[in-house]
């Protein structure tokens, strides 16, 4: 604290006032790091509710990605949504346009942000480690049962990366005709959608 108290030129108090323990300036870090990074979300104002989704979602992961070492302490909250402010703004502008009602809408936006991260936490993780969970538990479910699981076992032998970008890319991809099926279809009264 007194490092960080020293670089801004305040007293440490000053710092401890905003900044209560470690985890909480990491995540400040992050959130801002995060910004700087993705600041530059640039969705056209022509641009269709789908192209908006995908220009977002690319800009988000990416600006995760890029904060490598900051992005475990991302947390969704009030500083990311505070950052994320206006891009935001224009997606859920483009989703109420194109027919979503605003819970449909909100609710887009919530597993947009979610595959976001998911996605980019995992590619964090795979750069930093080298490891590949999902490869490793496949091998592990396989272990002797080949025979049994033939078609899951040729799927994990063409060793496609699911952590690559057309990752993110299919993804997106299933939310925007997924979303639009929601949009499509009539009201469901049990679900609120």
């Amino acid at each position: 604290m007194q490092a960080v108290a020293d670089k801004l030129g305040v007293d440490r108090k000053a710092v401890r006032h905003h900044i209560t323990d470690r985890e909480t300036l990491l995540r400040h870090m992050a959130v801002d790091a995060l910004f700087e990074n993705s600041a530059d979300i640039d969705i056209p104002d022509d641009c269709s509710w789908q192209e908006a989704c995908r220009l977002y979602a690319r800009a988000i992961a990416d600006g995760v990605i890029a904060i490598a070492m900051l992005a475990g302490h991302l947390r969704l909250g009030r500083e990311l949504g505070a950052k994320l402010g206006n891009p935001t703004e224009v997606v859920a502008k483009k989703l109420t346009e194109a027919g979503f009602d605003d819970e449909s809408a909100l609710r887009s936006l919530a597993l947009l942000t979610n595959i976001c991260m998911s996605y980019a936490q995992d590619a964090v993780h795979v750069s930093r480690s080298g490891e590949r969970p999902r490869r490793l538990l496949s091998r592990k479910t396989l272990d002797g049962r080949e025979q049994e699981l033939e078609t899951f076992a040729r799927l994990v032998d063409l060793s496609i990366d699911t952590y690559g970008r057309s990752q993110l890319d299919m993804s997106v991809e299933v939310f925007i005709h997924g979303i639009e099926a929601v949009l499509l279809r009539p009201p469901h009264p049990s679900l609120g959608v």
